[in-house]
């Protein structure tokens, strides 16, 4: 029996309508202070949680702000509170900085030098925190992944019978910012690098499994996902050339199209 006041994740899913997925990472970011465990798998909630979910959902609709600046304004709000993460810790700051810099320069061209120096965190104490570059870079995609998941369950949270065009452009919309490092695991699989191809099918499934979370309860959301992510890279692409060459002049190109259609 919890103490009064106290009640399960059920609850809190009810009481702020955010999925349990979004508030277990606002957990894992250090959004939500520690739920007191009264079991070996049973964690009670309070209202101060309730509160704090309904304050995050506030500033991300009404504000449009992403989740690490969220963080640092509940920090800020909470300079006493013990139980939430400090945003300062180095791990974080490194990890933070990595997936900027992997993202723009590449993994090829950014040193544990490059990305402590940025952080502003002493070489020797990136070793209290990660094994190698190599280790951070997981780490950072593993990060990039779960906002990205968060950010689209965020954005057709209590919207049912969206089409399959509308949810792909909204999940293009929470991918966009992620993709280049994304696609820079991508790119060193293909380059026959061993971890980084396993890396990549992890990375692509962890992102599967928790949009199908959002789609769905049903386990077939995990499939139409995959499916997703694959209409929603394109989509990026094609709205980018789009863009690029909006332009562009027009041509007459009904002899080429007659050309590549007549019988030889």
């Amino acid at each position: 029996m919890g103490t009064p006041g106290e009640f399960p994740i059920s609850e809190l899913v009810a009481r702020t309508g955010v999925p349990a997925a979004s508030i277990h990472h606002y957990r894992r970011l250090g959004l939500l202070p520690a739920p007191r465990q009264a079991a070996a798998n049973r964690f009670l909630y309070s209202q101060r949680h309730a509160d704090a979910v309904e304050q995050i959902r506030e500033l991300r609709e009404r504000h449009r702000l992403p989740l690490r600046h969220i963080a640092q304004i509940m920090n800020a709000e909470n300079p006493d509170h013990a139980e939430v993460a400090n945003l300062a810790d180095s791990g974080e700051q490194l990890r933070e900085v990595a997936i900027q810099e992997f993202a723009l320069r590449g993994y090829t061209e950014v040193s544990v030098a490059d990305i402590c120096t940025q952080a502003g965190v002493a070489k020797g104490t990136f070793y209290r925190y990660y094994r190698s570059k190599q280790d951070l870079f997981f780490r950072a995609v593993e990060v990039v992944v779960d906002n990205t998941a968060e950010e689209f369950a965020a954005s057709i949270h209590g919207e049912t019978g969206l089409s399959r065009q509308e949810l792909t452009r909204r999940l293009a919309e929470s991918l966009l910012p992620g993709l280049p490092i994304m696609l820079e695991v991508a790119k060193r699989s293909v380059q026959g690098q061993v971890e980084h191809a396993a890396a990549a099918q992890r990375v692509f499934w962890r992102l599967a499994e928790r949009l199908g979370e959002a789609l769905s309860d049903d386990p077939r959301g995990h499939r139409l996902a995959g499916a997703l992510i694959m209409d929603a890279i394109a989509h990026i692409f094609a709205e980018g050339l789009m863009g690029r060459f909006a332009d562009r002049p027009t041509f007459d190109d009904s002899g080429a199209v007659n050309a590549l259609t007549a019988p030889d």
